[in-house]
């Protein structure tokens, strides 16, 4: 039987000193996806996902943010609007600059943990309002689709996103 959903978490915004955070005891999945934040300052955010499969799948761009994905466990394959396809496995990563067009599928054998890294120029001084998943929302509205329409977290687009989160028993990223 599955566990037990854990407690929200809340983005925690940091300035003008140090914070430090964690990656341990992630909850892994049977089903679904996690995203979580983990610190975010005036122009530069740190979150991780989890995904029990599946991906970000339809191709889509961030147009007012750079930003990164590092595999901390499993392994994703990319897909860009030029119809080229980069395989990111364990401690590699993949940078994308702002305006690139991209989606990406987890490879089934393993869940897929990603560390998020974003950053971007904002035109709001401070935190300003984040949303959930520690990105400022002037930033986060910016993000659609590659047919233009906006980017939203439960479309059926975004294939694992849009799926129910079921934890799996007992099992976590980097247990303590």
């Amino acid at each position: 039987m599955p566990s037990a959903e854990p407690a929200a978490k809340q983005a925690v915004g940091v300035l003008n000193e140090p914070y430090i955070f964690s990656m341990r005891n992630l909850p892994l999945l049977e089903q679904g996806t996690t995203y979580d934040s983990l610190a975010t300052a005036p122009n530069l955010w740190l979150s991780i996902k989890v995904y029990a499969s599946g991906g970000e799948n339809a191709l889509h761009t961030h147009t007012a943010e750079d930003h990164a994905f590092i595999v901390l466990q499993g392994k994703a394959t990319f897909t860009f609007s030029d119809g080229s396809v980069k395989s990111v496995g364990l401690h590699q990563g993949v940078m994308l600059p702002r305006k690139v067009h991209y989606k990406f599928e987890a490879d089934q054998n393993e869940n897929l943990v990603l560390l998020r890294v974003g950053g971007g120029q904002r035109s709001a001084e401070g935190l300003g309002e984040l949303n959930p998943y520690g990105t400022p929302r002037e930033i986060a509205k910016q993000t659609i689709f590659s047919d233009g329409s906006e980017k939203i977290g439960n479309d059926p687009r975004n294939g694992e996103t849009s799926k129910k989160r079921i934890y799996a028993e007992g099992k976590f990223f980097s247990p303590a």
